[in-house]
């Protein structure tokens, strides 16, 4: 299945968390991601005056996956984190993709040049997750800051 990869004990882990928001379906919104690696906490987040919440919750996945492609090592695997069940559905269970297409051929060939590296982890959104109320509140905020709120 594209986008989730077995556990394997020769993978060392690295957990990340992506999320989008929207305020208004369309309207101004922002994603997030944080990567928690062993030696040190990376965040990301950005905004668009106008957009819909389905394409800041795939922003931010793209996004994670640009950082970590960056930096990470052999044998170092990313357990990316999301409160999206379309998200996994379109990128790992073959769901019919109807919109936000242009997003998707960047997504697939990061995906594809990580091998089985990437697994996507389903969250409950503005649960008890940590990472997921982290990049929850980056992308409220770069939302808040796209349509030019300072709260």
């Amino acid at each position: 299945m594209r986008g989730e990869a077995p556990p394997s004990a020769a993978v060392r882990w690295i957990d990340a968390y992506a999320d989008g928001a929207c305020s208004g379906n369309p309207g101004p919104g922002g994603w997030a991601y944080r990567i928690e690696w062993p030696d040190r906490v990376d965040e990301e987040s950005g905004g668009a005056v106008l957009t819909t919440n389905n394409r800041m919750e795939l922003t931010a996945v793209a996004e994670a996956l640009r950082a970590f492609a960056a930096r990470r090592a052999p044998g170092v695997g990313l357990r990316l984190h999301v409160d999206a069940l379309n998200v996994i559905g379109w990128l790992a269970r073959g769901w019919k993709r109807r919109a936000n297409l242009d997003l998707f051929p960047p997504i697939d060939r990061r995906l594809a040049e990580l091998d089985g590296t990437v697994q996507l982890v389903h969250v409950r959104g503005h649960g008890t997750c940590a990472g997921n109320n982290r990049v929850d509140a980056l992308a409220v905020a770069a939302a808040r800051a796209a349509c030019g709120d300072s709260r």
